[in-house]
């Protein structure tokens, strides 16, 4: 259940975008379990005494907060600069998961990548403007995965296993 109180957050377009699609447009209410409201009912605080809400002119997200537990929300309501970061730092790691599960998912069923990115603008409403970064973020994320696959083997020299002294390469030599 989702109270009247509205909370701003400085974020890309892009962000608010894909979390709109998700969840419905702005003020947006998270699902009761949601990760989102569990950071928020860790990070938000009493506003300072001279507080005035910044304008973040078209750049901001709206979410309507849920009811917590232990914090009344018409006094905790106000998100520190080092704690919105921190907030909107999970979303942009949640669209990143997402992005790059969907994107694959197109490519394993038989999609070109340029397609794939396609569908994924479309899907969540984004701007043209984020194809360039969608395009070199999958990339990098190939190339670490193809690393990673490459190196997966290979053990690490600082682990070292025992040896047993009957099998050891002296024991063989007599």
């Amino acid at each position: 259940m989702s109270s009247s109180v509205i909370l701003k957050v400085k974020c890309k377009p892009y962000l608010v975008s894909f979390l709109e699609t998700l969840h419905g447009k702005s003020p947006i209410s998270f699902p009761k379990n949601s990760n989102f409201n569990t950071i928020l009912d860790v990070y938000l605080d009493k506003p300072p005494l001279a507080y005035i809400e910044s304008d973040y002119g078209e750049s901001f997200l709206e979410i309507r907060l849920p009811y917590f537990e232990f914090k009344d929300i018409r006094s905790y309501n106000y998100l520190s600069p080092s704690n919105e970061r921190i907030f909107v730092k999970e979303i942009w790691k949640f669209f990143k998961i997402t992005f790059r599960r969907e994107t694959s998912q197109q490519i394993l069923r038989g999609l070109e990548k340029q397609e794939a990115l396609e569908i994924f603008i479309k899907k969540y409403n984004l701007s043209q403007d984020c194809w360039d970064m969608l395009d070199k973020d999958f990339q990098r994320y190939v190339k670490t995965r193809q690393k990673n696959k490459l190196f997966r083997n290979k053990k690490n020299s600082s682990v070292k296993d025992p040896v047993c002294p009957a099998h050891s390469e002296y024991s063989l030599a007599m």
